[in-house]
């Protein structure tokens, strides 16, 4: 008898990593919820902004594999989520940049990352914009 040696998971449950993703974001939906109540239409376009800005640059960055996980829509909710809903639309998509490219892309990828990639695209933005990224609107009751 041989022992043999494998990476992790060592067992499967049959769900793939899009079924993963998209149960991420679903799970996300509340927050959403609570972000557009108490920031309104501002948490709205940073999410989309983040969002789209991410889907976009993971495309791009990955145009020789035609590979479609979804990892790169929870990148953009997940940055949206950190960052001020008042934030000018380009320094999302600069952040939103770092995160796929440097976060995600220069690692290898989907699970070869060593930190977080949206948090990645965070901490990059605060300390290029310590101003707009500690300038937090007022939350409005509902």
């Amino acid at each position: 008898n041989k022992l043999l040696i494998s990476p992790s998971p060592h067992v499967h449950s049959g769900d793939s990593i899009e079924k993963n993703m998209y149960g991420v974001l679903i799970a996300l939906i509340p927050a959403f919820i609570c972000s557009v109540l108490f920031f309104g239409m501002g948490a709205i376009i940073v999410t989309l902004t983040s969002v789209v800005a991410a889907s976009f640059l993971n495309s791009f960055f990955q145009a020789a594999t035609d590979d479609f996980d979804g990892s790169a829509l929870i990148t953009g909710v997940l940055l949206a989520f950190n960052v001020p809903s008042n934030l000018p639309v380009w320094i999302i998509v600069i952040g939103a940049l770092v995160a796929i490219g440097i976060g995600k892309m220069s690692f290898g990828g989907l699970g070869c990352n060593i930190f977080n990639p949206a948090l990645v695209g965070r901490v990059f933005l605060l300390i290029s914009f310590p101003v707009q990224m500690t300038t937090w609107p007022l939350a409005q009751g509902f």
